[in-house]
């Protein structure tokens, strides 16, 4: 599945009028510099996205709960309006890898452009007011076959009769039940993978959760391994990193379910089964503080 994409692929996307841009940057746990950041620069056009990225969906546990998808989807839809869907975000971070996996559940493609902002040459970045020239709206009517209008027409119905909080894609994301099973009856074929920093994994420091270490059997491929000077890794370089966890089905996790989403994204562009524990280690620790390993 392609996922990352150059910035010369997306700006022609976006200049022919076949792509919409969301930004993803943000700072975490600081929504208000988030949106600082956002009003203070961007690509010219780019949709703010940032807090959609999380909320307090029940779905999943941990600091960072899932949004509300339909809320999601709802936003994302009403502003790519059946065009590609591209993000960007700042270089080596997961804010656009968490935005890539939330349009997977909600059943919609979306590129990454592989340039952090900073790095970004060919888009024109402007700091006016985004607010600027948009209380007014232009309708547009287009010709269409009674087919394609009745087509149309099934689908906004399918949509609205649609609760994606219940009715989105599971073969995607795993819970703590599943963890449970696999760290009980341990499988050949699935392997857990913990995508935070080493020091974190084998317990020598936890800044955030009370339990220090990692979910038992769990094996340790910190995110920043997807990164090499700003870029997602090559291919064959990515197969390299996961060369024995190929052809597995695989669930990351990390503190809170979003630093483990550029392995989803890096494992997803291989063609692997790739799902997200999207509690992740701040909910298992939480309900099984006594079920914790240290060390490699």
């Amino acid at each position: 599945m392609k996922i990352w994409i150059a910035e010369n692929e997306a700006f022609e996307l976006v200049q022919s009028g076949e792509g919409v841009l969301f930004d993803c940057r943000g700072l975490m746990d600081n929504l208000e510099q988030s949106i600082q950041n956002y009003l203070d620069e961007r690509v010219e056009s780019a949709e703010y996205i940032h807090s959609f990225l999380s909320g307090n969906n029940t779905i999943s546990g941990g600091r960072h709960p899932l949004p509300d998808l339909n809320d999601f989807a709802d936003y994302v839809i009403s502003i790519s309006q059946g065009k590609k869907i591209i993000a960007y975000d700042n270089r080596n971070s997961f804010f656009g890898t968490r935005f890539v996996y939330l349009c997977h559940l909600v059943d919609l493609d979306s590129f990454l452009i592989q340039e952090g902002y900073e790095d970004l040459k060919l888009f024109k970045k402007t700091d006016k007011d985004p607010f600027v020239g948009k209380n007014h709206a232009t309708v547009v009517f287009y010709e269409s076959t009674t087919e394609s209008y009745e087509m149309a027409k099934r689908n906004i119905n399918k949509m609205k009769n649609r609760d994606l909080n219940i009715d989105y894609n599971k073969d995607i994301i795993a819970f703590c039940e599943d963890i449970n099973a696999l760290v009980n009856t341990p499988d050949i074929n699935r392997v857990l993978i913990d995508a935070r920093a080493h020091e974190r994994f084998i317990g020598n420091i936890e800044p955030l959760d009370k339990v220090a270490g990692h979910i038992p059997t769990a094996i340790n491929i910190p995110f920043s391994e997807m990164y090499e000077h700003g870029l997602p890794k090559h291919e064959q370089d990515l197969k390299d990193i996961f060369k024995l966890v190929l052809g597995k089905e695989c669930i990351v996790y990390c503190g809170s379910g979003l630093s483990a989403t550029p392995l989803y994204v890096a494992l997803k562009s291989l063609g692997e089964n790739v799902r997200l524990y999207a509690g992740s280690y701040s909910e298992w620790s939480s309900k099984y503080p006594e079920n914790i390993e240290i060390g490699d």
